[in-house]
């Protein structure tokens, strides 16, 4: 992963007394799906980079990066085309920080900004919490709108795709 990238998320941190866990890529994805009226269609991105900042035992602060390129369908004609419509090339990654996070037993609230096609968007969401000793699991399930990213939606057959796109993350960081 891009080590200036992944740089600027380590000093976004506050780094006094805190301990920092990076993203095991073994057990992480990002996925995305969505509709049109001939077909569905998703992709999953295993290759993601992140740090989650502990402090005094509870969750202060994450910071996510996916490549777009990365998300993979199993259809390099549909992957093709939507690097093209995203603007894979102008707009290589995406990007997530938090800003405020609430715990609560095996729930999380995370609230950051999105930065996705160029454009941050505020992103307040409600996930699963699985706290263990040497891993930490968050769940989260929530839809984008393609056009809040101003991305024009491709058309088949005189109709567009659906505007909304389903995104689940499934994150499990571990101790440096």
């Amino acid at each position: 992963m891009n080590k200036t990238l992944l740089f600027t998320l380590l000093i976004s941190f506050n780094l006094c007394s805190q301990e920092l866990w990076k993203i095991d890529t073994d057990n992480s994805s990002i996925k995305y799906s969505g509709t049109h009226f001939v077909h569905n269609w998703n992709a999953e991105n295993n290759k993601i980079s992140g740090l989650l900042n502990l402090e005094n035992s509870a969750i202060n602060n994450i910071g996510v990066i996916a490549k777009v390129k990365d998300f993979n369908s199993g259809n390099s004609s549909l992957d093709s085309n939507a690097m093209r419509v995203v603007e894979a090339l102008k707009y290589p990654n995406v990007i997530f920080r938090s800003s405020l996070i609430e715990q609560n037993d095996d729930k999380v609230n995370l609230e950051g900004i999105l930065e996705f096609h160029g454009i941050k968007k505020d992103l307040k969401v409600d996930g699963k919490l699985e706290d263990g000793e040497d891993q930490i699991r968050i769940n989260i399930s929530f839809n984008i709108k393609l056009s809040d990213f101003k991305i024009e939606r491709p058309s088949l057959f005189l109709r567009k795709v659906e505007n909304d796109i389903a995104i689940d993350i499934d994150l499990t960081f571990s101790p440096n």
